[in-house]
């Protein structure tokens, strides 16, 4: 049974393995279906949980459920365990182990059970199914649905009832983990804190018990301004009443070693983090030292996570705390050699110089020897690799050791691996109103929440802006935030006393081989959120595998993050915003400018032969579109063609890099790979609806070839946004795209585009009812479409050849006509070609009363479009499936499917199907017998059909209208 868990991170497991879920978002979707326990999830719920509120099309969540449903199938042995229902999908947890749902019984079970023992016993096991807060790592929008959120608040409820059971049974120590693991994610929760207090003296942690109390208190009182509650109180004076009982049995203490620098005065955030590792540290059931490897880029704040757990810690280690700055950063500093820290540990242990060892082996084995029957904590701060802190290391399970190192040190055996990450908005929000002061900052709300990510959220970049801040009372954040907006000398603004962000960037860097160092400089000048490895090598001009080396040297010297793996198993990459920074100016001040041209001319070169691969898949070839010149490609082509194996997840993964790479094109002078990057792609945006940035990325190209006088470009981004207008049912604004573009391709001798205008002109024409015209000119682009060898295009232009027959009633020609289309799409393989043809072949058989064709037709039509993630396809296969249905006398199932097809056109804003579903709508009604509905469809037809000027179906929703009111006269 596939095993789900949402009870801490996500974890998915087969047969004790964890498994992979397929697509960039599908562990997101997986696990908002499993959030709804068994109940129907609605598609706008999953969307907003995974996309966010703005996020992607219900295409795109349809994809992503359709992926999973045939990964669960095929790859899991699970048909049927996601089920579609009208409120939404459902998972079936009679196929799937789903730990919230096994908490929740256990849960119920204990509420039912009347002996104490037995249900402290089911409360416990429930407890067991939680790993940490709900779908911790998972988007904010996720962990924040009420779903997660009614679970958090019941294990809360079950931990308070297991306390109170376990007082009462008297089995205090039952209780301790349990509430301490969760006194710490609800700082605020009195109950919760005073059970705690509770069970701790109850269990002889009396002085655990006080620190925890005044630690309470002090936060009370420093973050709330209140007074601690009565039964905190209670809780308190309890404690101290068994103190008093217990004063003067406790031996005093000898003095310990504490090589600890002082504690960092505004810690903020890795609650979470420091939960783990306090209990990796305190286990008492280990048998070997405990250690936490603390990796992080440098300012990320390792140190201060270290020390900060140090003095947590203190009095678990009653035995000593040693602290040892490695400096094995890079090379300003010689690290530390082990010889001499073990000289310097064993000294402060009160070993005299005489009785130190000469070798580092003899005083390792002295070492492990004086903490034997230590119970001590070890921080070793700043080491370059396992190797400079294996001798230092102890070998009594009663010690602990905290290793922090700006690479992972993955071979240090037994060790709990942490790599830190930058803040959160909120916790960096926090620090600085905790370095500033919450008052000052509130006076200036705007500035202050841009602050936070102007500092890129790095805890360093946080401190010294909050110092420069609090030090200049004069400035305002507006002052601060008006000084790091300039990207150019932000860096110089992130420099206070001693502390230098771009200092410790240029640490990590000085430490690279020359070839890593010239990866790091060029990689800055991507201009994208993420990127893959292939990008990577196309810019280094590498082959793939040498540029993943080079990125996981960099991930492992914490200048470059990993961001994701893609649905194909890919890892994605991304800078963080300020080491990006240190990379430009790193590269301007050490490569010549023309290299750093030329390596962005292979970055573009590559994403458009990549593009022009995808297009081709989606299309069977390069058809309907004018290109610029030739490029070389940059990859294999089997890679390529496994890489666009499917286009539209392909696009959906980089889309924000074909944005980015627009303007990155547009402002590096590279104006031809500007407007055909942005030509080749447009059709992926359109299908998608991505129409913003369709729109942006077409006025860019355009922009780019008119500056360079490339008329042939300003023709070729005309073109394709004349097609963006009549997508919004512009038909105006589109006719004028043409009619320029048409004339730029004939200036520029271009007679491919010049057929290419032409169809497009001629489907114009079409669409608002000038049928002559629209045959002249698609007959006249044929003959310039067959001298170009343009087999797509000659198809479009056949099958629009036989919409206007079919819309004439010469339904022999255009059966022939559509047939002559198929015989070129089907050998193309062309998708989209072949949907769109087959939906006008189903609207063909329905007029000609072939109802069992028609469905056929509309079904195939419907999977090929949502093969491809085409809504309007789709919405056009439901268009039929209604007008079958309602031809054959279903009319409650084609009111289904019609009603279905409207919302998808109202959410894609098109209102040329709108108007032809309407249509349809009015007339489904006006058979039902029901006149008020069919009027009101059919006015809303007739004014759509009005506004766009789409003349045939205003004519025909009219008349529908007219036999409507006159059937109620």
């Amino acid at each position: 049974m596939l095993a789900i868990g949402v009870l801490g991170g996500l974890e998915i497991r087969k047969l004790g393995r964890e498994v992979t879920v397929p697509g960039r978002n599908g562990p997101w979707l997986l696990a908002g279906l499993a959030l709804g326990g068994g109940r129907p999830v609605s598609e706008h719920q999953l969307t907003e949980w995974v996309w966010g509120p703005s996020g992607a099309s219900v295409g795109a969540l349809r994809t992503g459920i359709s992926r999973i449903r045939t990964w669960l199938r095929d790859r899991m042995s699970l048909p049927g365990a996601i089920e579609l229902t009208p409120q939404g999908y459902r998972l079936d947890l009679a196929r799937v182990r789903l730990d919230a749902a096994r908490f929740t019984e256990l849960a119920e079970a204990a509420a039912a059970e009347r002996d104490a023992e037995r249900r402290l016993g089911l409360l416990q096991r429930a407890l067991a199914e939680w790993r940490g807060p709900v779908l911790l790592g998972a988007p904010e929008r996720l962990r924040d649905c009420p779903e997660a959120h009614r679970l958090d608040t019941a294990q809360l409820t079950c931990v308070l009832d297991v306390a109170d059971l376990a007082l009462a049974l008297d089995r205090p120590q039952d209780a301790v983990d349990h509430v301490v693991r969760l006194a710490g994610r609800h700082p605020y929760d009195e109950r919760l804190h005073a059970r705690l207090i509770t069970v701790l003296g109850a269990s002889g942690r009396r002085a655990q018990a006080l620190r925890w109390f005044e630690a309470t208190r002090k936060r009370l009182a420093d973050e709330l301004g209140v007074d601690p509650s009565p039964e905190l109180r209670d809780a308190h004076a309890a404690l101290l009443a068994e103190e008093a009982r217990a004063a003067g049995r406790k031996p005093a203490r000898p003095a310990v070693p504490n090589m600890l620098p002082p504690d960092v005065t505004d810690y903020t955030g890795r609650e979470e983090i420091r939960r783990e590792l306090r209990r990796h540290l305190c286990d008492p059931g280990r048998n070997t030292v405990a250690i936490a490897a603390i990796a992080g880029m440098g300012g990320v704040g390792k140190t201060a996570l270290a020390l900060h757990l140090a003095y947590e810690l203190r009095a678990e280690f009653p035995d000593g705390q040693l602290y040892m700055d490695l400096h094995g950063t890079g090379t300003q500093t010689e690290p530390v050699d082990p010889a001499e820290v073990l000289s310097r540990f064993l000294r402060i242990l009160g070993v005299g110089g005489d009785s130190i060892p000469p070798t580092l082996d003899e005083r390792a084995e002295l070492f492990r020897t004086q903490m034997a029957d230590r119970k001590a904590l070890i921080i070793l701060d700043n080491a370059a690799d396992t190797a400079h802190v294996m001798p230092v290391l102890p070998g009594s399970p009663s010690c602990a050791v905290v290793v922090t190192s700006r690479r992972p040190l993955g071979s240090l055996t037994g060790a709990r691996q942490v790599d830190l990450d930058v803040l959160s908005p909120a916790q960096a929000t926090t620090l600085l109103e905790r370095i500033v002061g919450e008052e000052r900052l509130a006076r200036d709300p705007a500035a202050a929440q841009e602050l936070p990510s102007l500092c890129g959220y790095l805890p360093l970049a946080l401190c010294i802006a909050g110092a420069r801040l609090a030090v200049k009372r004069h400035w305002t954040a507006t002052t601060l935030v008006s000084l790091l907006s300039d990207e150019r000398r932000r860096l110089d603004e992130f420099a206070y006393g001693p502390l230098h962000v771009r200092a410790v960037f240029a640490l990590s860097y000085q430490g690279l081989e020359p070839d890593e160092q010239r990866a790091f400089r060029r990689l800055g000048l991507i201009e994208a959120t993420s990127f893959a490895s292939w990008a990577a090598a196309a810019l280094l001009d590498v082959d793939v595998p040498e540029a993943d080396k080079l990125l996981e040297t960099l991930v492992d010297a914490q200048l470059l993050q990993v961001a994701a793996t893609d649905s194909t198993g890919r890892t994605r990459y991304l800078f963080h915003d300020l080491v990006r920074l240190f990379s430009r100016e790193t590269g301007e001040a050490e490569d010549s400018a023309q290299a750093r041209r030329d390596a962005v001319e292979r970055l573009l070169s590559c994403l458009l032969s990549v593009s022009r691969q995808a297009y081709s898949v989606l299309y069977g070839g390069e058809h309907q579109i004018v290109r610029g010149s030739p490029r070389r490609p940059r990859l294999p082509a089997d890679y390529v063609e496994e890489l666009v194996a499917d286009p539209v997840e392909w696009f959906e993964t980089e889309r924000l890099t074909i944005v980015d790479a627009v303007h990155l094109a547009a402002s590096t002078g590279h104006e031809e790979l500007c407007w055909d990057l942005a030509c080749t792609t447009a059709i992926f945006f359109s299908l998608l609806k991505y129409l913003d940035d369709q729109h942006t990325m077409l006025e860019t190209g355009y922009a780019a070839a008119e500056r360079a006088g490339d008329v042939r470009g300003m023709a070729a981004v005309l073109q394709r946004r004349g097609m963006l207008h009549v997508d919004k049912a512009l038909y105006d604004l589109g006719r004028a795209d043409y009619d320029r573009s048409l004339e730029l391709f004939r200036q520029a001798g271009d007679v491919h585009g010049q057929g290419i205008a032409r169809t497009y002109l001629a489907m114009v024409d079409r669409f608002v009812g000038h049928f002559d015209q629209a045959m002249s000119r698609y007959e006249q682009a044929l003959d310039e479409l067959r001298a170009a060898g343009d087999l797509g295009t000659e198809a479009f232009v056949l099958r629009n050849i036989a919409q206007i027959h079919l819309d004439q009633d010469r339904l022999q020609l255009a059966r022939t006509n559509f047939e002559a289309a198929l015989a070129i799409y089907e050998p193309l393989d062309t998708p989209r070609g072949l949907a769109q043809t087959l939906y006008w072949l189903g609207s063909l058989d329905l007029r000609e009363k072939r109802y069992d064709e028609a469905r056929d037709a509309f079904t195939r039509t419907m999977a090929g479009a949502r093969t491809i993630g085409d809504r309007v396809g789709e919405s056009l296969a439901l268009h039929g499936l209604g007008e079958s249905s309602m031809r054959q006398g279903l009319l409650e199932e084609a009111e289904v499917v019609l009603t279905q097809a409207v919302d998808i056109a109202r959410s894609l804003k098109s209102r040329l199907i709108q108007a032809r579903v309407r249509t349809s709508l009015g007339e489904l009604y006006h058979v039902a017998g029901r006149p008020t509905e069919a009027a009101a469809q059919l006015e809303t037809a007739v004014e759509i059909a009005r506004t766009i000027g789409t003349k045939p179906i205003e004519t025909r929703a009219a008349d529908l209208l007219n036999e409507v009111r006159g059937s109620t006269a």
